[in-house]
């Protein structure tokens, strides 16, 4: 379950090379200390004047105006590099999550209507009957994950209490296998919240992660939850009810690395939008190649010794 040292090589050169100047910037932070100012410019430049972030930070809706999910996206990074709850970048995120709250649905609708007037992929169309995207089956993207951020930056917020007996309550109802996107959103809630909540929360997706999660091999080149999405570090709370997929899985990723170096997105826009595409896979590639570098060096992968 190593990356040899020459594939760990091939893949920081396509990352040099290829991949957005956040992404670069980002593995210069977790891999070669570099400077965190330089993440935090990169990722202010995603991030609009209302504090939201767009410009196509998800690559697969290439929107400039602000949306709840592209800002999911943003507050990710935040996290991933340490941002306090005082920083800049942290507080408009905030700030524009609690403006764009709907209460009509209880929650936050994942992208609006102006998504159509871009290239985007099938599953963010926006149905004007429907009020949602395709993405938005049920509440749980990304209102689990946005509350989950309300309880790590903005744990006094005066309707935070409301917010979290809502996504408790839309757990309880979701229907049976858990959406992979769905499950993902409560995980990352999971890692935010303390108490009572957190063990609700721990005790429904632990029951529920081996039906989620696509344990067959053979399948984990279609679109399925596969191990090391759900549980991307040994400290994860689905470590354990995993375990013995996760090192068939990164066993299998070693071998699934391009001879360019990158990890290839095994989605497409299904011929939509054909001149934007390549650009959308192009960053893909570098935010996939990135995950899965990090991936092996938390599972102690990276044959550098």
């Amino acid at each position: 379950m190593y990356l040899s040292i020459d594939q760990w090589k091939k893949a920081k050169d396509y990352i040099q090379q290829h991949a957005r100047p956040l992404e670069q910037k980002l593995f210069s932070y977790y891999f070669e200390e570099g400077r965190k100012e330089e993440v935090i410019n990169e990722l202010s430049l995603y991030q609009n004047e209302d504090g939201g972030f767009g410009r196509s930070i998800e690559p697969d809706f290439r929107l400039d105006s602000s949306s709840p999910l592209a800002t999911t996206i943003g507050l990710q990074n935040a996290k991933n590099i340490g941002l306090d709850s005082d920083h800049p970048i942290v507080q408009k995120a905030l700030e524009y999550l609690h403006h764009t709250y709907d209460e009509e649905i209880q929650g936050w609708n994942a992208v609006s209507e102006k998504v159509n007037s871009v290239p985007h992929a099938p599953w963010w169309h926006f149905d004007p009957k429907k009020g949602h995207c395709g993405v938005q089956t049920t509440w749980a993207n990304p209102n689990a994950e946005i509350v989950g951020y309300f309880h790590r930056y903005s744990p006094q917020h005066s309707r935070l209490s409301e917010w979290t007996d809502k996504a408790l309550h839309e757990l309880k109802q979701l229907p049976h296998p858990i959406d992979m996107h769905d499950f993902l959103c409560y995980a990352r809630m999971l890692q935010e919240v303390h108490g009572e909540t957190k063990s609700t929360l721990y005790t429904i997706l632990i029951s529920h992660v081996r039906d989620t999660v696509c344990t067959d091999p053979s399948k984990w080149n279609e679109y399925v939850a596969k191990p090391l999405q759900v549980a991307n570090e040994p400290a994860s709370p689905f470590f354990e009810a995993l375990k013995e997929e996760i090192h068939i899985q990164l066993n299998q990723e070693a071998m699934n690395q391009y001879p360019q170096g990158y990890w290839q997105p095994n989605w497409s826009w299904f011929g939509q939008f054909e001149n934007t595409w390549p650009i959308a896979e192009t960053e893909w590639r570098g935010i996939l190649t990135l995950e899965m570098l990090r991936v092996f060096k938390a599972y102690d992968g990276i044959g550098l010794k």
